[in-house]
């Protein structure tokens, strides 16, 4: 049995048995106390993070698959980049706005079951698509609500070191939302 069949990551970045209650505390999420967003009246509805399983797949987090994949009979999802920051992004269809880069569209796998996922595809350039082709290593999903209601609803795909790059630390002042808009691969609304 695989531990991506019997494991579920958590926002806090623990996991739990299927079943089983979300543990109180926690206390692995990067983003805690960071601005990144915390109860209800988050600016980040979708912070998740989720491990890299075989053949590139990527789990797909349900606010993800309800607004970005749709609920259509083959749902699919746009990958896309931003060929200098090297982030990458999904959205509903191709992005058009100039500085972005289209890969490929692809279907969600497992849509409307237990555990959808995606697929990395081979169309990414080799930095990007190499992130996904190490099973065990964790991604996170991160959209602000104006990115999950665009009229191409999107959300960027980030490693744990391009998450703690934008977060705020000691030395600097800045919250999450100013560094992720002044970042030149992040826009304040989709990339579209």
């Amino acid at each position: 049995m695989n531990s991506y069949e019997t494991r579920e990551v958590l926002a806090d970045g623990s996991g739990r048995r299927n079943g089983q209650s979300p543990p109180n505390g926690g206390g692995n999420d990067p983003t805690e106390g960071s601005g990144v967003g915390s109860g209800d009246e988050s600016p980040w509805p979708l912070k998740e993070p989720r491990e890299v399983l075989s053949d590139r797949k990527l789990r797909l987090p349900s606010i993800a698959e309800e607004r970005i994949a749709g609920d259509g009979e083959a749902p699919r999802v746009a990958w896309n980049y931003d060929p200098d920051s090297q982030y990458v992004f999904i959205s509903q269809t191709p992005a058009r706005k100039k500085g972005y880069a289209f890969a490929k569209m692809t279907r969600v796998f497992d849509a409307g079951g237990e555990w959808p996922k995606v697929r990395a595809p081979n169309q990414l350039p080799d930095p990007i698509r190499e992130r996904f082709e190490v099973p065990g290593i964790h991604m996170v999903y991160l959209a602000s609500e104006e990115m999950l209601t665009d009229e191409n609803p999107s959300a960027w795909i980030l490693s744990w070191t391009q998450l703690m790059s934008i977060l705020p630390n000691e030395d600097r002042d800045d919250d999450v939302k100013s560094l992720i808009t002044r970042n030149p691969g992040f826009m304040p609304s989709s990339p579209f």
